[in-house]
């Protein structure tokens, strides 16, 4: 948790430096390529993460050393990198020179920032799947403190070749990978040989939420980008302030979701159907009230933070709307968290789906770019929300009717 919330302070620090370093069309693509970073970077490599977590966890338990497993989990990642850095190479001539700015030091910050961000996946999920927890958190600190001394020493020096900005993203994930990975000794153990089956039972699964997830969160500046050439280069960085700021709560929330799916999960496979049901609601209650809350305060006070710490001025309504859609995600999360614990991860995922296929529909809404960004992510979380609620209730409903509590 310390790790989390220094490399989350760390975030604030990066970007804050690097919107007073940079002018204001090199912090706005700074933003985009930020934004595809942390689409494609999570969206694709936290599921081989998990993998690796989960198959490090079983071997360790029989004692068996997980070399063979990470391995295995090398040749996935690097054939993922190699397709994903074509595809990329396909796109770059198709629209995404052109929000990039057709600056090719940008692309290849781009393809550096993702192999490295692979790589410390690859890192997390043995440092997990070992129970490595202290030092699986030293990982974000360590990320965290690396950005934000690079961007720095950029700022000192008065860089603003955004090439520069990122491979600093790059070197960030380079350096906590090597570092958490040198304080265990030895990072891994010789065992039996590993199948690629090992590692593949739920990877799609995975890598369909995690594509989702990651694109509801992120997508508001490339989508700025692609939809406001009228505003400018500039328009998705203040967006970026202005949504880094309202999704303060989501971030705290996204740190300890994990400790309350075992909760959850414990009731459930107990048999205590009434329970789960009564902190299902608390749960979900108390996310709806912060939600609330936050947009109250983005209201409020959101314009004068972002001016205050980024220098950059965005109306109190879209604060209201970007805290929304971040408030909305807490709750869908919270929804998706009791369809884990029945056993329903599969169903867990169509929230996110939906809301993704309702992203550029909702952006057709006639408005100017700003609001249609806000409206559509607003309504993407709003829609997936209610779909995760009525399926929670009917498999609710189903293991009431039927008495069985199976949870997986």
């Amino acid at each position: 948790m310390a790790g989390l919330v220094l490399n989350g302070l760390a975030t604030y620090g990066f970007l804050i430096i690097a919107r007073r370093t940079l002018d204001e069309s090199s912090y706005g693509l700074l933003a985009v390529l930020w934004s595809i970073v942390y689409i494609l970077g999570p969206g694709l490599f936290q599921p081989l993460e998990q993998e690796v977590a989960r198959a490090t966890a079983e071997r360790r338990s029989r004692g068996e050393g997980s070399l063979p497993v990470l391995w295995e989990a090398t040749k996935i990642g690097v054939v993922s990198f190699a397709v994903l850095a074509v595809g990329l190479g396909v796109a770059w001539p198709l629209g995404l020179a052109g929000m990039l700015n057709h600056q090719i030091p940008m692309l290849i910050g781009l393809l550096l920032s993702l192999a490295a961000f692979a790589g410390a996946e690859l890192v997390r999920g043995i440092l997990s799947g070992r129970h490595r927890f202290f030092v699986y958190g030293s990982y974000f600190a360590v990320e965290g403190i690396t950005r934000l001394v690079l961007v720095l020493a950029l700022a000192v020096a008065g860089v603003e070749v955004l090439g520069a900005y990122a491979a600093a993203l790059a070197a960030a994930f380079a350096t906590g990978a090597l570092v958490s990975a040198s304080m265990v000794r030895p990072f891994v153990q010789p065992g039996p040989p590993a199948q690629l089956s090992e590692l593949t039972p739920a990877l799609g699964l995975l890598l369909a939420t995690s594509l989702s997830e990651a694109f509801l969160l992120n997508v508001g500046p490339v989508a700025l980008r692609i939809i406001g050439d009228d505003l400018g280069a500039s328009a998705p960085g203040v967006f970026l302030n202005g949504l880094i700021i309202s999704r303060v709560p989501l971030f705290f929330f996204q740190a300890v979701k994990a400790s309350l799916l075992p909760n959850l999960a414990g009731l459930a496979g107990s048999g205590d159907l009434a329970g789960f049901r009564s902190m299902q609601i608390r749960l979900s209650g108390a996310v709806t009230i912060v939600a609330a809350s936050a947009m109250a305060a983005g209201w409020l006070i959101g314009p004068e933070i972002v001016a205050i710490m980024f220098g950059d001025d965005i109306g109190a309504r879209d604060m209201c709307l970007l805290a929304g859609s971040g408030g909305g995600l807490m709750v869908m999360i919270s929804l998706t968290l009791g369809l884990v614990a029945l056993g329903h991860t599969r169903l867990a995922m169509l929230g996110f789906l939906v809301g993704v296929m309702i992203f550029p529909i909702a952006l057709q809404i006639p408005a100017e770019p700003f609001l249609r960004v806000e409206y559509a992510l607003l309504m993407s979380v709003v829609v997936g929300c209610v779909i995760t609620a009525l399926l929670l209730q009917h498999e609710y409903a189903h293991h009431t009717t039927t008495g069985d509590t199976t949870t997986g």
